[in-house]
Formats: structure tokens, C-alpha cells, sequence
């Protein structure tokens, strides 16, 4: 049996394509071997994701079986306990009325039963409070697993993971132990290995693209665009009409008023249709869009579709990705769209860019850049984009089948 471990228990696209991907290319190679996902929290998968999680903690149990433990994706190689357990928290701002117009009445409740797993007071749902009922166990970070506080002959290895921030003096020593006995290493970026180098870890570290960069190679692309067309006409959308699938996380100094005269810009000189898609509900995504539909007068669409097979199949079906959401450009990339990333500063981005030679001009400086570099992504053209997602996945099927290899042993 293989562990899986990472956030399986969030409302967002990309954390929950994980084990539906990892399943998808162990059964390659093993069609027997049995796979269990373990997150923070033991509850059935959000947004019709398919899969259960059992709880992290309970891996530290007694137990006479080694564990074969695979940690990730994601960015969850980090030591800041606390602002991973406020993840979980329900925030103030959320209210049942509020997600109800957005995700529907049954997905709103869902929602809320899930980030309050029971308890009728939200407030009472602290990340203090998380994190000492839900992981309290022995780990450098919620994520970065010592084998020996696990049964003996336990093996820990990381799957296309991210490391967001460098590790402090203190903790360069733990890391550097923790990653050095590891059995396998495979980060999605230079940025992330040359942290794990800052922090002394000198075995050997192997570097691909996000595992979801294979997402086109699991789900037929017709299918999908077909799919995503017949979603959009729901909502009232021409599925005639080309249309630019804009996805945004709400954030300090993002300014509503640019972001909806850009793309309204777009749409005047292009007379294409602009979709708004909310990829993580966990970061407040679909209060954010709605709020620029609003000010948009209806112009921009907002795309109410909650299960992460809709996501994907909208993304799929647009001629042109922007957006903030690492894996919403990763999915694009992966089914040959032209994309942009939004100007969001953080690692990940410019990480992706690199490892999949792509140039850095796709990483919006500011929202005011938008149209001038979308003319610079359409001249690009979608060949050029598949021929990228095509080296890649070559990266990661190298890299994931010396994974197996070792782990099916």
C-alpha cells in the first residue's frame, strides 16, 4: 500500500488533482497496488473530487507496518504551522447566504460542515485550535516527515512538491537531516532545490514540472473542450464565441477597478466573451470574481461551477488563460492554451516558467500590462505551447517512473 499525503481536505482545484493524477500514473505500472490519501482533516474530498482522506495524525499510531509515504504536491515543503492550519479556518467573512448564490445551496452547506467539521460557531474554529486538535504530531512541518518517528522501515518521499519561503538558521539543521534521509526527492522547480541547497541538503534532488503538466494525457482534449462548451452555454455563453478564462485570488493592492477596464478592454477589441472561473474557494476566489462581475455592469461572466472536472473542462475549452492560480496555467499549459500569469509575487510562477522554458514575460508585472502581453501570448501561438507541455511531461514521466520504481520494489 502507498500513503499519499498532502491538502486534500481544501476547496482548491490543484491540491485535489493530485491523487487523482498520482493514481492515474501508478496504475501504469501496478494495477494492484492500493493507494490511501491522508490530509490534516478525515472527511470525503470537496468539489466532487472523488477520493477520502484519512487523518495525518493517525499515522504516527503504533503500528508493525512500514509505511511508504509520498508527500505532495504542492508548496507545502515549509515550517510555518500556523499559517497552514489557518487554511482551515472558516473565515469571518464566509456567510451560508454568500455561498449559496455562489456554489449552489448543497455545495454551500457541504462547505461550511467541512470548515467547521461539526461545530455550530465558526469564531470557535481558531487555527490555534486546529492545529492542536488536527496536527499534533511529530513532524518538522505539516508536511516534512521524519521515518524514524514512523514505524520502522518507513520510507518518505516527495512528489512534485514546492518549498515557498527559505528555511531559518534554527531550522536548517532539522531540514537538512530530514531531507538527507529521505528515499526520493522530486521538486517542480529550481527556486524550490536551490532552497533546499540553501539549507544544506546535498543528496541528490531531481527537478520536473508540476505533476499536473500530464493532465491532457489523462483526460481526451476534445472531450473536455466539448464538456467546458456545453457548461458555459448553461450559463448562457455562445459556445461559437472565443473566450478568455480569467481566474483571480483576492489580494493586497489588487485593484478591482484595473482588472475589470482591462478586461473589458480586451473584450471591446477582440469581441471575444470574458469568463470569470473560481479555482480556490479556499482563498476566497469566487467572492472576489463576483465582486468584479458586479462592477462590470454583467459584462464579465462568472462561471458558477463548484467540481474540479468543470474547472478543468472550462479551462480546456477557452482559447486564452489569465489568471493567479498556478495550476489553472498549469492545466492551460498542459492542454496547449496560451496563458498568462497574473502579477501575484511569489516563487512558484517564475518557477513554473523556468522549468518549462517558458518565457518570463508570461508573469504579469501589473494588471495594467494585461492586453499588451496578450498580444505578446497570442503571437506565441498554441504550438508553441503544446510543444512546451509535450517536452515536459517527457520531465516528469523520467522522473515519476524512477519514483515507482524504487517504491515498487
Amino acid at each position: 500500500m502507498i500513503t499519499h499525503v498532502g491538502t486534500f481536505d481544501v476547496e482548491n482545484y490543484g491540491d485535489l488533482l493530485y491523487p487523482i493524477i498520482f493514481r492515474h500514473l501508478l496504475k501504469r505500472l501496478d494495477t494492484t497496488v492500493e493507494v490511501h490519501h491522508y490530509s490534516p482533516l478525515p472527511l470525503k474530498a470537496p468539489q466532487d473530487a472523488g477520493f477520502e482522506t484519512d487523518a495525518i495524525k493517525t499515522l504516527f499510531q503504533v503500528s508493525n507496518e512500514p509505511r511508504r509515504l509520498v508527500v505532495g504536491g504542492g508548496d507545502i515543503l515549509r515550517t510555518d504551522w500556523d499559517v497552514v492550519a489557518s487554511h482551515y479556518g472558516a473565515p469571518s467573512r464566509v456567510s451560508y447566504a454568500g455561498l449559496r448564490r455562489s456554489i449552489g445551496p448543497l455545495n454551500a452547506f457541504d462547505y461550511l460542515l467541512r470548515r467547521n467539521i461539526g461545530r455550530l460557531q465558526p469564531a470557535a474554529f481558531h487555527a490555534d485550535r486546529f492545529r492542536s486538535r488536527w496536527m499534533n504530531y511529530p513532524a518538522a512541518g505539516p508536511f516534512l516527515f521524519d521515518a524514524s518517528k514512523l514505524p520502522e522501515g518507513s520510507l518518505v518521499s516527495y512528489l512534485s512538491c514546492g518549498v515557498p519561503h527559505d528555511f531559518t538558521p534554527i531550522e536548517r539543521s532539522r531540514v537538512k537531516g530530514l531531507f538527507e534521509e529521505a528515499h526520493f526527492i522530486y521538486l517542480r522547480d529550481e527556486h524550490s532545490k536551490e532552497k533546499l541547497r540553501n539549507a544544506g541538503v546535498e543528496r541528490a534532488i531531481h527537478v520536473a514540472p508540476d505533476l499536473a503538466i500530464t493532465l491532457s494525457d489523462q483526460f481526451e482534449k476534445e472531450e473536455q473542450l466539448h464538456r467546458g462548451q456545453n457548461i458555459l452555454s448553461r450559463f448562457g455563453i455562445d459556445k461559437r464565441r472565443s473566450f478568455l478564462c480569467f481566474q483571480c485570488k483576492p489580494y493586497p493592492g489588487f485593484d478591482e477597478e484595473v482588472i475589470v477596464r482591462q478586461l473589458k478592454r480586451y473584450q471591446e477589441r477582440t469581441n471575444s466573451v470574458v469568463v470569470l472561473l473560481p479555482i480556490g474557494y479556499c482563498h476566497g476566489d469566487h467572492e472576489f470574481l463576483q465582486s468584479l462581475m458586479r462592477r462590470s455592469g454583467g459584462t464579465l461572466k462568472y462561471a458558477n461551477v463548484y467540481s474540479i472536472a468543470d474547472i478543468m473542462c472550462i479551462i480546456a475549452a477557452s482559447d486564452l488563460f489569465v489568471g493567479t492560480s498556478l495550476h489553472g496555467n498549469v492545466t492551460a499549459s498542459s492542454f496547449g492554451i496560451p496563458h498568462l500569469f497574473g502579477p501575484l509575487p511569489v516563487d512558484k510562477a517564475s518557477g513554473f516558467l523556468s522549468v518549462m522554458n517558458l518565457p518570463s514575460q508570461l508573469k504579469l508585472g501589473s494588471w495594467d500590462e494585461m492586453n499588451d502581453r496578450i498580444d505578446f501570448v497570442e503571437e506565441l501561438g498554441r504550438e508553441f505551447f503544446s510543444e512546451r507541455a509535450t517536452l515536459a511531461k517527457a520531465k516528469v514521466y523520467q522522473v515519476i517512473n524512477k519514483l515507482f520504481q524504487n517504491l515498487l520494489k
